[in-house]
């Protein structure tokens, strides 16, 4: 039962914070660029706490299980502003709309008339029929539309997400993906700053009945080259090892005031070559930075390579929906906070790069959106573009169930 709770825990705490940052990717750049965002919500479903703080809405929402940002423009809005429609105005202190819509919704109106027309791209301002005439109103800055699905901020066509150049669109929206490296590249920085970092090519421990301990290298000793090629860092000694399974080496040992030269033959584990040895640790904060960078890096790497070999048909596809992820967490929850942490690295890094792929309904696609409408010099019309988005988010729901059924099946 306790074992429950924590993995229930654990992956509601990992989902949020990896879709969070994800959003607040798209959010952070889309106020730097100037795009109107109605709100960052955490979770889906009603809310449970919101405030305002400028021109935004902060959410906490009942379902913590990922989050949104809501940006103006993003894609067709219809606020169902028809013309002949009954209207009410509220104006504020300069003489422009702060508040507009059905007469019932908007308290204190300074004018109730006829829609003849609202806003549009390239007049932000509504006209309204009444007895005296037609009336033209500028909207405020502030502005709120309240229809039938409640109030709704509003925003010029300068500042929606439309409104914008293409580079800060696409900025926008690659934002989201880029946060998740980010995000993983802390954890790994974390992780380094607890376990430790090679301190350089120096032997702490030598595993039992290993090439090394066969070939006599012992704990303490300083491996200052590979064949010849003097190596630097632990890094640099694991890949040289790595890329000779099954073949001698010759390691050049300084072991006090000893040079010795030791021969050794790299086993094959997992496809790479290892002898055995394990690195002395030092606890450096900014050192476990740059390799929590360089983790990311290599691993992203990795990735798309099996991408690649799965899309060759080279390597077989291991897939896990959400089923599987949770039983992956809690298998990792079990194992200490060290291993969850690799976990959610990795996790993150595999959503950086699964939004990336120009697959509808993703972040890829959309940036496909923006490249053709570099080209062509116009954009995509937003119907169609919306249709596509669709179809592909229901395909994904439809591979999402399939791959959460074989999840079930794989658990039990």
């Amino acid at each position: 039962m306790i074992g429950g709770v924590q993995t229930a825990v654990a992956a509601i705490v990992i989902f949020l914070l990896l879709v969070v940052f994800h959003e607040f990717g798209h959010f952070y750049v889309a106020k730097r660029v100037g795009i109107f965002v109605r709100e960052f919500a955490v979770g889906f479903g009603p809310k449970l706490f919101s405030r305002r703080w400028g021109e935004t809405v902060y959410s906490v929402r009942a379902l913590p299980l990922g989050g949104f940002v809501n940006m103006a423009g993003e894609g067709p809005e219809d606020y169902g502003l028809e013309s002949g429609k009954a209207i009410a105005v509220r104006l504020d202190g300069a003489g422009q709309v702060e508040a507009f819509g059905d007469p019932r919704a908007v308290g204190q109106a300074d004018f109730v008339g006829r829609l003849v027309s609202g806003p549009s791209r390239d007049d932000y301002s509504l006209r309204i029929e009444g007895e005296d005439g037609t009336r033209r109103y500028a909207l405020g800055p502030g502005a709120v539309l309240h229809a039938e699905g409640g109030a709704i901020p509003l925003a010029p066509y300068d500042r929606q997400f439309m409104g914008k150049p293409v580079w800060a669109r696409a900025a926008t929206i690659f934002a989201g993906p880029l946060m998740n490296f980010v995000l993983a590249a802390v954890i790994f920085a974390v992780y380094f700053t607890i376990a430790g970092v090679p301190s350089g090519p120096d032997v702490a421990k030598v595993l039992p009945d290993s090439p090394a301990i066969r070939a006599g290298i012992q704990p303490g000793d300083h491996i200052a080259a590979v064949n010849g090629e003097p190596v630097n860092s632990w890094d640099q000694l694991v890949k040289t090892v790595q890329s000779r399974p099954d073949q001698r080496v010759v390691l050049d040992v300084v072991r006090g005031n000893q040079h010795l030269q030791v021969t050794v033959t790299p086993e094959i584990r997992g496809g790479v070559g290892v002898i055995g040895i394990s690195p002395v640790l030092v606890h450096n904060p900014l050192a476990s930075i740059g390799l929590g960078i360089k983790q990311t890096w290599d691993i992203s790497v990795q990735i798309v390579q099996a991408f690649g070999r799965m899309i060759t048909g080279t390597l077989a596809p291991e897939v896990a929906g959400p089923v599987g992820i949770v039983a992956m967490i809690g298998e990792q929850t079990r194992e200490g906070l060290m291993n969850l942490l690799t976990l959610t690295a990795l996790l993150s890094i595999n959503l950086g790069i699964i939004n990336l792929l120009p697959i509808p309904a993703l972040d890829g696609s959309r940036l496909v959106f923006l490249l053709v409408e570099a080209v062509r010099g116009r954009p995509v019309d937003p119907q169609k573009e919306s249709m596509v988005h669709l179809v592909g988010f229901a395909l994904l729901m439809v591979i999402v169930v399939l791959v959460t059924y074989k999840d079930v099946t794989r658990l039990f």
